[in-house]
C-alpha cells in the first residue's frame, strides 16, 4: 500500500468496512504542519438510499467539529444546514466498491482535493487506517483519556513519527454564534408609511439549488430567496445569490435576508399582514424586520404555495 496516495488509503479503509464500529467514537489528529487538530468522525450510510456505504470526515479544528455536532442535534443552530456547509475533507466509500475524496468549503461545490490537499490528507488517512487496525483489538481505545476530560489523539512528533496522547478540549462555557442583522434606517422609515394588507400572506424560504452552480474552476452553489403571494401565486421575492469567497460568506447571506424582504415591501408598495416561514432559523433572521413593521411572523411545517411554485420552476428550469 502506498501511504502517500490518499485514494489507495481510503480504498484500504473501505475494505475494512469500519463504518458502524468506528462511528461510536471520534479522535483527533495533530500533524506538525497544522496549528489546529483534525477531528475524525465516521458516518455509516449503508441503510440509507443512495450509492454511499460510509463517509470519513476530517474537520480542521475542534470548533468546526463542535458546531457540526450541534447542528446535527439542533437543526436551526447557526447557518449550516448540512455537512456541505462546514469546511472539511471527506472520504466516501461507495456501494459499488469505488471511493471518492472531496474538499469542502461552505458555499462552494465540493471538489476532489488538489495536489497540496492530497499531501495533507495522506498522513491523516494513514493514521486513520492504523487506528482502525487497533480498534479491532481495543474497541474502546478512543476512550483512553476520557477521565482526563480529553479526546484521544495521535500526535506527530519528529521524523514523521506519531504517538498517542490526550487532546484537551478548549474551555468554552457558552457556544455562541454572533449574527448581525442590519436594516437601512431610510428603508424602514419608508416602509412604515406603506399600507398594511392584513389578509395578504407571503410564504418565504431560502433554498440551495443543487443543479445550478457558477461557472469556472472553483464553482459555487446557487441559493434562492423566494417569497410568494399565497393569494395570487406572484413572485414577491426571487433573488439568486452565492457566496463571495470572503470569510463567513453563508452567514452574511443569511444576515441580508431581512433587508431583501424589506426591499420587496418597498417595490410592491405595501406590507403583507403575515409572513410564513418554515424554520426557526428563517424566523430568527427576519425577526428584526418584524420589530420594525406590524406584520405577523408565523412558522409552518410546510409552505404549500411556495413549494408548488418552486417545484414548477425547477422542473421547467425557469429559476
Amino acid at each position: 500500500m502506498d501511504k502517500t496516495d490518499p485514494y489507495e488509503l481510503i480504498r484500504a479503509i473501505a475494505e475494512m468496512n469500519p463504518w458502524e464500529r468506528a462511528a461510536r467514537h471520534n479522535w483527533a489528529l495533530l500533524p506538525q504542519t497544522s496549528e489546529e487538530p483534525f477531528i475524525v468522525t465516521f458516518l455509516p450510510e449503508k441503510d440509507r438510499p443512495g450509492p454511499v456505504v460510509g463517509r470519513l470526515l476530517l474537520f480542521p479544528g475542534f470548533a468546526l467539529f463542535r458546531d457540526y455536532l450541534i447542528s446535527r442535534q439542533v437543526p436551526d443552530f447557526g447557518v449550516g444546514m448540512s455537512p456541505v456547509d462546514f469546511r472539511h475533507y471527506e472520504a466516501v466509500a461507495l456501494k459499488d466498491g469505488g471511493v471518492e475524496l472531496f474538499s469542502y468549503e461552505p458555499g462552494f461545490v465540493p471538489l476532489p482535493p488538489g495536489s497540496e490537499d492530497r499531501k495533507v490528507l495522506a498522513p491523516l488517512l494513514f493514521e486513520c487506517y492504523g487506528m482502525l487496525l487497533r480498534l479491532e483489538e481495543k474497541p474502546d481505545l478512543p476512550l483512553a483519556y476520557v477521565e482526563q476530560k480529553a479526546m484521544f489523539a495521535r500526535k506527530e512528533v519528529v521524523d514523521g513519527r506519531w504517538v498517542d496522547g490526550p487532546y484537551r478540549l478548549p474551555e468554552e462555557e457558552v457556544v455562541q454564534q454572533v449574527e448581525k442583522v442590519e436594516l437601512r434606517k431610510d428603508a424602514c422609515l419608508a416602509a412604515k408609511a406603506l399600507p398594511l394588507y392584513p389578509k395578504e400572506i407571503w410564504e418565504i424560504d431560502y433554498v440551495m439549488l443543487p443543479s445550478y452552480r457558477t461557472p469556472g474552476p472553483n464553482p459555487r452553489f446557487l441559493y434562492l430567496l423566494a417569497a410568494i403571494n399565497v393569494g395570487t401565486g406572484e413572485r414577491m421575492v426571487w433573488e439568486k445569490m452565492s457566496v463571495d469567497g470572503k470569510a463567513d460568506g453563508l452567514l452574511r447571506l443569511w444576515e441580508g435576508h431581512a433587508q431583501r424582504l424589506l426591499n420587496a415591501f418597498l417595490r410592491k408598495r405595501r406590507v403583507p399582514g403575515e409572513i410564513h416561514v418554515r424554520s426557526p432559523r428563517m424566523a430568527r433572521f427576519l425577526r428584526p424586520l418584524g420589530i420594525q413593521l406590524p406584520f405577523k411572523l408565523v412558522q409552518h411545517a410546510k409552505l404549500p404555495s411556495l413549494e408548488d411554485v418552486l417545484g414548477l420552476a425547477i422542473q421547467t428550469r425557469n429559476v
